[in-house]
């Protein structure tokens, strides 16, 4: 599949949601949505595109030197159209803060995923990065984080997240697409969301919700 085919796929995925998306998953067996509190810094962002994953180790105050906390690691090495997704284990440490989503807005990262905390909340959502995060905390991440390793298998709260594996995230939270199975939860989204397209139009006409899913059943 091109390039341009699989920018399509993502971007019809960032329309459709996480919601219709999670359906799908549920119907073939896949674990693949993310609990809160992962949450997005506010309600219009969303996003859908390859993890580029990092994971990193904190400690206290003072436990790695600062060059560890290397974040042009995963900021200035994620491809555009990737969505950075960052397992801190969950920690009140910040992972980034305005400077850094910014630098990630214009380098064309679609979104990111912290299983952690970040700082500079207001820098964040004014950069219009599409940004999902646990915590907005003013505990920077020097000398606290480790930037361990980038590109290998994580955990965003109760999932495991592999490189190139599909995150899609809007206000409702997040789900990921295993990269294997992308086409097949991407068809079974399709058909649902073109369903429930037809409830809708039934349900502003006035029928209930019964009937007018009997009748986007085709019944």
């Amino acid at each position: 599949m091109t390039e341009t085919e699989l920018t399509r796929i993502y971007a019809r995925l960032r329309e459709i949601g996480s919601s219709t998306v999670g359906g799908a998953l549920d119907a073939l067996g896949i674990d693949g949505l993310v609990v809160p509190p992962i949450r997005p810094v506010a309600p219009d962002r969303k996003f859908a595109g390859p993890a580029f994953t990092v994971n990193v180790a904190v400690g206290a105050l003072g436990t790695f030197a600062p060059e560890e906390f290397d974040i042009p690691a995963y900021v200035d090495n994620a491809a555009p159209g990737d969505v950075i997704a960052i397992d801190a284990g969950g920690a009140m440490v910040s992972m980034m803060g305005g400077a850094a989503a910014t630098a990630a807005k214009v380098r064309g990262v679609n979104g990111i995923v912290v299983h952690g905390g970040v700082r500079d909340l207001e820098e964040i959502v004014d950069s219009g990065m599409d940004l999902f995060v646990c915590h907005a905390v003013p505990v920077s991440g020097r000398t606290r984080v480790r930037t361990a390793a980038t590109q290998v298998p994580i955990r965003l709260e109760n999932v495991v997240v592999n490189p190139g594996d599909i995150l899609v995230g809007d206000s409702t939270g997040v789900v990921c697409i295993p990269k294997d199975r992308l086409m097949e939860v991407f068809a079974r989204a399709e058909k649902a969301e073109a369903m429930d397209k037809v409830i809708f139009e039934h349900v502003l006409k006035g029928q209930g919700i019964g009937e007018a899913a009997r009748i986007a059943k085709g019944g």
